[in-house]
């Protein structure tokens, strides 16, 4: 199979691609995964919004992100997870429509669930968005007032009126209490790359953490449920966690509704998988 022709951005079909790579009808690629025999890839077609009769998963892309569930099945699943072969993706929003070619995708993370599709996500490299180039896109806006684009893009290290407002909502950390401002981060739950422009200033869209807890939480370490019980990755060892005082008793100090939204997202698509 020859990817060399294939254009990252540009709409294909699967009877086009069966008739490139030489097979004698697209049924044989109509498959969401294809694993072709004897080559080192992996080729996903992934559709967003699926035929009503079929599983709904939930994939989607967020700027260079694809968040992808694996076969009901659990077929591909070790393989993908082991990183040793090249991931192609195509990608499209509705069913029978082209599919775009995404180019090639590094795999991020993964959670194995064994009741539920597992969960993966992929950075698609082809189409590699920097922070900086999101920046620039704010600076360039139409849209936004000057004190807008520069709250936002402040907001993206935690500072100005990001951080004032986090501080004045959480006051001290969002879990210890600890109370040295000068030395609490104020963290997005939704990671400012994924969130629209107004979420990226929404004080709401903020835990303020002690630098232990913040790091943890940026990584999917650990998250929180809606009720504030802090939920902890089985990744950390016992004897680690006690070294950074997280135990299973620990909970958010306020859990504000306008919060819960952003926490479902970070439980949904960071937690435990990155």
């Amino acid at each position: 199979m020859d990817f060399s022709s294939l254009i990252v951005g540009k709409e294909y079909d699967r009877p086009y691609l069966a008739e490139l790579w030489g097979y004698e009808a697209y049924n044989a690629i109509s498959r969401g995964v294809v694993t072709p025999k004897g080559e080192k890839f992996i080729i996903l077609f992934v559709t967003k919004n699926k035929q009503e009769h079929l599983t709904q998963y939930e994939d989607h892309i967020e700027h260079d992100i694809l968040f992808w569930e694996g076969e009901k099945g659990h077929g591909t699943d070790t393989r993908i997870s082991s990183k040793q072969d090249i991931i192609h993706v195509f990608f499209r929003e509705k069913h029978h429509t082209p599919f775009i070619y995404e180019g090639r995708a590094e795999l991020l993370g993964y959670k194995i669930s064994p009741e539920r599709p597992s969960k993966f996500t992929f950075h698609l490299i082809d189409r590699s968005i920097t922070q900086q180039s999101i920046v620039e896109e704010v600076r360039t806006s139409y849209q936004l007032t000057e004190t807008e684009k520069e709250a936002i893009i402040k907001s993206r290290r935690g500072q100005g009126v990001f951080r004032t407002n986090s501080i004045r909502l959480w006051k001290t950390c969002s879990v210890t209490g600890f109370t040295k401002s000068n030395i609490l981060i104020a963290s997005h739950i939704k990671p400012w790359k994924f969130s629209a422009n107004m979420e990226r200033i929404d004080p709401f869209n903020s835990l303020l953490l002690v630098p232990s807890f913040d790091k943890l939480f940026d990584k999917g370490y650990i998250s929180f449920e809606n009720n504030g019980r802090i939920l902890i990755s089985d990744r950390i060892g016992n004897a680690d966690l006690r070294r950074i005082g997280i135990n299973s008793d620990l909970k958010l100090r306020q859990t504000p509704s306008e919060v819960q939204r952003y926490l479902d997202y970070h439980r949904e698509y960071r937690f435990d998988i990155l």
